[in-house]
């Protein structure tokens, strides 16, 4: 529980130093060390305490709603930390850091109360699934960049954090790159899911299918949109939030409707 609070101080910490930075007037991040040290030792801390992950036999996982969110926001930081080593998108922690010290608040507020155990058969499908929500998160988190960028470019409204971020088409090149990788992801998820899923019906998941398999559609549409009439704009930065929507309604609403009629 103490590696969960520290954890929690230390995104907020890191985002507030990350927000200092492209809100005043400074060239250089002079913070940048501290940042990333707190970051690593924030990621780390939360790691330690997902030992309620596992079931008392080693023989599955538990995926409760507080559980869940945690994990996919984790992973979410991970990721984010990991792709601003090399690519300019180390911003996307001023919404990000803070997301994931809420679900942590989240899980220590309202542990899970399910006892119900995923084999390690299903394994694979489910840390695909979380990988997959977790890159099209951070999509997500990019897109709403992308659009306030756009608003304050289309408004000739540029300010220090306008100034601070990369040229409109590298924003859009790292938007698609996050896109197609969760992409690529969520149809190995998918796949993996009607292989090992025997009845779909008699496990209450069909909701869950046909939403993930709209929200597939809606991406799939997009990126091929993109590839073949160069899709952009508006139009594509509301099509990846409202599939993504449609994605997080399909796990997290039907775990939680799972959860209500289970207890």
């Amino acid at each position: 529980m103490l590696l969960s609070y520290l954890a929690i101080v230390a995104y907020l910490a890191a985002a507030l130093l990350l927000a200092r930075y492209f809100t005043k007037n400074e060239t250089q991040h002079r913070y940048q060390q501290t940042t990333s040290l707190l970051i690593s030792f924030a990621i780390i801390a939360q790691a330690l305490g997902f030992t309620n992950f596992w079931s008392d036999e080693l023989s599955g996982v538990v995926f409760g709603l507080a559980n869940s969110a945690s994990f996919v926001a984790w992973l979410i930081a991970i990721l984010l930390f990991l792709s601003s080593i090399s690519k300019p998108v180390h911003v996307l922690g001023i919404l990000v850091y803070p997301l994931t010290a809420i679900t942590l608040i989240f899980s220590i507020s309202f542990p899970d109360t399910t006892t119900k155990v995923i084999p390690m058969s299903l394994a694979s499908h489910v840390f695909l699934s979380i990988t997959a929500y977790a890159l099209l998160a951070l999509a997500v988190c990019q897109s709403v960049l992308l659009k306030i960028q756009e608003q304050h470019l289309h408004a000739r409204k540029i300010n220090g954090f306008i100034n601070k971020l990369p040229p409109l088409q590298t924003m859009e090149r790292l938007l698609f790159q996050s896109l197609r990788i969760g992409f690529y992801l969520l149809t190995l998820s998918l796949a993996t899911g009607f292989i090992f899923i025997d009845d779909l019906f008699a496990q209450h998941l069909i909701h869950k299918t046909v939403l993930s398999l709209v929200a597939w559609i809606i991406f799939a549409v997009l990126i091929f949109g993109r590839q073949l009439f160069g899709w952009r704009g508006k139009q594509a930065i509301t099509a990846i939030q409202v599939g993504f929507a449609i994605l997080v309604l399909a796990y997290f609403g039907s775990k939680f409707v799972l959860e209500r009629l289970l207890s």
